[in-house]
């Protein structure tokens, strides 16, 4: 009986969850600019900056490119200086922990993880934004 009188309070505290740690969506629509950085080498990008640039629009926003490249550019994500990093990664890549890597953009998961493939780079802890472009890209696939 006791987990009954604390439901309401876990429901109030689920309110509008899932939600960005680092308020990466909320400056988004703030500011009007989703800050995104193509890896060089990534001819292919096209269907992450539509993907981006759909979500931007549903905030309000337009994409700014970033040049950076390499290390540095995922530095930049995970210091919040972008808000997306748009290249080939492998799943098995050396950044899985310190970023968020979508699904594969234009193929199926390869078999072997250590095959680069398109894939955006979120910032972890971007909750709302991690799992909307998520959904984005697995309507995207179907």
């Amino acid at each position: 009986m006791p987990a009954l009188l604390l439901l309401p309070l876990l429901l109030a505290a689920c309110d509008g969850m899932p939600r960005d740690v680092g308020g990466t969506s909320e400056r988004i629509s703030r500011t009007g600019t989703m800050r995104v950085i193509v890896l060089p080498a990534t001819p292919d990008a096209a269907p992450a900056l539509d993907l981006l640039g759909r979500y931007a629009a549903a905030h309000g926003a337009t994409l700014a490119r970033v040049e950076a490249h390499g290390e540095h550019a995922l530095h930049m994500l995970e210091e919040g200086d972008v808000d997306a990093v748009v290249g080939h990664f492998a799943k098995a890549s050396p950044w899985k922990t310190e970023i968020a890597l979508s699904k594969p953009l234009t193929h199926g998961e390869p078999d072997d993880a250590d095959t680069p493939v398109l894939r955006i780079a979120r910032r972890n802890g971007e909750n709302a934004l991690v799992l909307a472009t998520d959904r984005m890209v697995a309507e995207a696939r179907r």
